[in-house]
């Protein structure tokens, strides 16, 4: 199986791997089905903008490291309860966050890596909150690597997933993490640091960052994790840009806007080439990435020409030299 754009559907050689969701996470469309020309268009209609399907280019590829979809989308309706909550003047649903946070890391240690579904592929109305779950997973899975605790990781996890909660009570872009610091600071019941990962998120390593202007130390690592895990997710979610091609970008952020530690973190816990891609190899051949096991940026491979499998870890003369889809 393999994620595809809506637009890429053929009907004629592909089927549906995994159940099409709305918004409030009811399934429109079960695994196993093709879609009609009709029935896609109105999918299309409703802003559906990705399927996960099956097709000959991708079989026994599984997607195990895709996170659980109902998981994904109850996720999104909490910080959109949240978002609303706050914006209504009332203090925000701290144990409804809580839950979905302990619901996020189970996520994220039941598998080695996290495949993400892009936050673009949300309802309009809801993509602000996709992109703060996504940032979390994205945040977590880093966790795991730094090898934060349990507590580290819920408070971590709590701090990503309303780190823009500012937002929903100001539309002056550099006031949203001052105005989120306090509406979380002002829940007793959760810890300050979560407040500080929204307060933070957009400092720099060296001080040129906002609201504060501080650097180095100063800055929360916690807040150093949420900012470069939301800095990665809008490169390749709002301006479609690889996750490998993203990596190297903010591999040259190292000790100027993240920490030389925060910067191999991300490079350590997130891959760079996702089952079900395709990429063009320097030998000339095709490729699809059918999964990944001991080193995150040199997965497992299947010729298209041939269907031949092997691990680019094992073929070191053998490099990606594009991707041929976007995951």
């Amino acid at each position: 199986m393999r994620l595809i754009q809506i637009e890429e559907y053929n009907q004629k050689t592909m089927e549906l791997a995994k159940p099409i969701y709305d918004v409030k996470g009811r399934v429109l469309l079960g695994a196993g089905h093709r879609i009609h020309p009709k029935y896609l268009e109105k999918l299309k209609s409703l802003k559906i903008s990705y399927l996960i399907i099956e097709d000959a280019v991708s079989s026994g590829i599984t997607l195990d490291e895709m996170v659980d979809m109902p998981t994904w989308i109850d996720a999104i309706r909490s910080v959109h309860f949240a978002y609303k909550a706050v914006k209504d003047k009332q203090l925000l649903p701290f144990r409804d966050i809580q839950n979905t946070v302990k619901k996020l890391i189970t996520e994220v240690r039941s598998r080695r890596v996290i495949m993400l579904a892009p936050s673009t592929s949300a309802a309009d109305e809801v993509q602000e909150q996709a992109h703060c779950v996504n940032v979390t997973l994205i945040a977590l899975q880093m966790g795991k690597f730094l090898q934060y605790n349990e507590l580290q990781l819920k408070d971590l996890a709590f701090g990503c997933l309303v780190h823009d909660i500012g937002k929903a009570v100001t539309d002056v872009y550099e006031e949203h993490p001052i105005k989120g610091f306090n509406l979380i600071r002002n829940v007793r019941e959760v810890n300050l640091v979560c407040a500080h990962i929204a307060y933070q998120h957009h400092e720099c390593f060296r001080g040129q960052g906002f609201p504060r202007k501080i650097s180095g130390n100063e800055i929360l690592e916690f807040a150093q994790v949420c900012a470069i895990a939301n800095e990665y997710e809008n490169l390749i979610a709002r301006e479609g840009i690889s996750p490998y091609t993203a990596i190297e970008m903010l591999m040259t952020k190292s000790d100027k806007v993240y920490s030389h530690r925060i910067v191999d973190a991300l490079f350590k816990s997130v891959p760079s080439y996702l089952p079900g891609m395709k990429v063009e190899l320097n030998t000339g051949n095709e490729a699809i990435v059918t999964k990944i096991e001991t080193h995150l940026h040199r997965p497992h491979l299947r010729l298209l020409e041939n269907g031949e499998e092997f691990s680019l870890e094992d073929n070191p003369t053998v490099i990606i030299t594009r991707e041929l889809s976007p995951f």
